[in-house]
């Protein structure tokens, strides 16, 4: 029984590393593909300045918190940052990593209630296309056939994503903002500005 706990217990950590790995590699995704992909381009122009988004593996693992900013995207310290305007939370640390690894689309997780969401459906739908267009250009078409229900058209190489995302992590580029800032949500409700 105990080496069956160990054993899970190390199995845990191992996916939370991969999944704090590949939110980071997302956020560089999306980042790029801001300045790149027209379809990315309007989603994120359409969200409210301010608007923040937050992306939980599950309760305790890793997250990511992106706030849209006049100049684009902008990575939160998720030691610092608590407040959001809409988060998608995995209710486990499986159901995080089918997604995180390709076994499972967004729209698989959400059929298999395999993560809550708060926040606006609207504002929700809108991260939810953006990621989907950023897992067709990182994940392999055999994996998008299974995830997505259409194959999207590239507007780049995915080799040139990589290499931009490469770039961007060597370069530094993808630093987290070390404050908390104030959502979108919280500033119209008469939070402070």
């Amino acid at each position: 029984m105990s080496d069956m706990s160990m054993k899970k217990k190390w199995s845990n950590r191992i996916k939370k590393r991969i999944e704090g790995i590949v939110l980071y590699v997302l956020y560089g995704g999306l980042f790029e593909l801001y300045k790149r992909d027209s379809r990315i381009q309007r989603e994120v122009d359409s969200w409210k300045h301010g608007m923040t988004y937050c992306l939980q593996c599950h309760k305790n693992g890793p997250s990511l918190y992106i706030r849209k900013t006049g100049r684009g995207l902008e990575r939160l310290d998720p030691r610092i940052q608590s407040d959001y305007d809409t988060c998608f939370q995995f209710k486990s640390v499986d159901s995080a990593f089918l997604v995180f690894t390709g076994h499972m689309g967004i729209a698989g997780a959400y059929a298999a209630h395999g993560f809550t969401m708060k926040g606006d459906i609207g504002t929700a739908m809108s991260f939810s296309r953006s990621v989907d267009l950023v897992e067709a250009y990182l994940f392999p078409k055999f994996i998008t056939r299974r995830i997505l229900k259409e194959i999207p058209e590239k507007e780049m190489s995915a080799l040139g994503l990589y290499i931009r995302i490469a770039g961007g992590i060597l370069s530094g580029r993808y630093r987290m903002t070390r404050e908390n800032k104030i959502t979108y949500t919280a500033r119209t409700a008469g939070g402070a500005s």
